[in-house]
C-alpha cells in the first residue's frame, strides 16, 4: 500500500514529500536501537497499539536507496515490533533520503525530547557518531539539534569503552573516570579492561575506581615498561567486550 503526500517537517522547517507504506520492521535498519529484553511486555504494547482504531503510530524512515530504509523516528515502538513481529508489515511514513549527518541530527532532535523510551546509550551512540565520523564538536551538535551544549555533553562517552560498561556509566555516575581511563596513553588495554569494570561498582564500595585511585594507577603505569600486545592477544582481550 502506497500513498504520496506532502508533509511539513517542523524541526527542519521545510516541505518534504512522503509516502505511506507497509513495511516489515526487519526490512528497516537503524544506526542503533535498544534491544528489548521483556518479550511479554513488548507483546502487550504491540497488541494495544494494534487495537487502537483512531490513531495508529507509524514508523518513520528515510529511503536511502531503492527499497532500503533507515529509521529516523519511533525507535521504542520499532524495537518492540522487531522483538515480537519482525515480519509483520506495519504503517510507515517514508521520507526521501538526506545525508548521514542530517539523519543523525534529526534522530537526536526527536529522541531526546519525545522518544522517552530510548536509553542513555541510544543517545550516546548517535552523538558519538556525529563526533567521531562527522567531526562535529559538542557545540556544533547542540546548535544543529537545537539543544544547549550541556544537554549534548550528557551523552558524550567514548565508544571504545565496551558497550555494557557504557550502559551502566550514567546510572553509576562513572562517566568522568571512564573517560580518563579510555583517553590515557600510558595505561595498557589489558589494564583498562579491568579498570572499566571497577569504575561501575556501586559508590561507597572500597573496590570502586575513583579519580584519586586512577591517578595512582596512571602514575604506576607511567613508570612501567609494558611489552606491546600481539594482534592475537589484543583480539583475545577485546572479543568479549565488543
Amino acid at each position: 500500500m502506497r500513498q504520496t503526500e506532502a508533509r511539513i517537517c517542523l524541526t527542519e522547517v521545510r516541505v518534504m514529500t512522503t509516502r505511506s507504506m507497509l513495511i516489515c520492521p526487519r526490512n528497516i535498519v537503524t544506526y542503533y536501537h535498544d534491544e528489548i529484553r521483556n518479550e511479554e511486555r513488548a507483546k502487550k504494547i504491540v497488541q494495544s497499539q494494534r487495537a487502537r482504531k483512531n490513531r495508529i503510530i507509524p514508523l518513520v524512515a528515510e529511503e536511502v536507496a531503492k527499497g532500503e530504509y533507515v529509521l529516523i523516528e519511533n525507535f521504542t515502538y520499532y524495537s518492540e515490533l522487531l522483538k515480537v513481529q519482525p515480519e509483520f508489515r506495519v504503517p510507515c511514513l517514508v521520507y526521501p533520503g538526506t545525508s548521514d549527518e542530517e539523519r543523525l541530527i534529526h534522530i537526536l532532535k526527536i529522541s531526546i525530547p519525545l522518544d522517552k523510551g530510548t536509553s542513555w546509550l541510544f543517545k550516546n551512540e548517535h552523538v558519538m557518531k556525529l563526533k567521531q565520523e562527522h567531526y562535529l564538536s559538542e557545540r556544533e551538535i547542540a546548535r544543529k539539534a537545537n539543544f544547549n551544549t550541556a544537554t549534548i555533553n550528557q551523552y558524550i562517552l567514548d565508544t571504545r569503552i565496551p558497550l555494557h560498561i557504557r550502559e551502566k556509566a550514567f546510572e553509576m555516575e562513572a562517566k568522568s573516570v571512564l573517560e580518563k581511563v579510555c583517553s590515557s596513553k600510558v595505561i595498557p588495554i589489558e589494564v583498562k579492561i579491568i579498570l572499566y569494570e571497577k569504575a561501575i561498582i556501586e559508590q561507597g564500595n572500597d573496590y570502586r575506581l575513583t579519580g584519586k585511585k586512577f591517578d595512582y594507577i596512571k602514575e604506576f603505569c607511567s613508570a612501567c615498561n609494558f611489552p606491546p600486545l600481539t594482534s592475537k592477544e589484543y583480539n583475545r582481550i577485546r572479543k568479549p567486550y565488543k
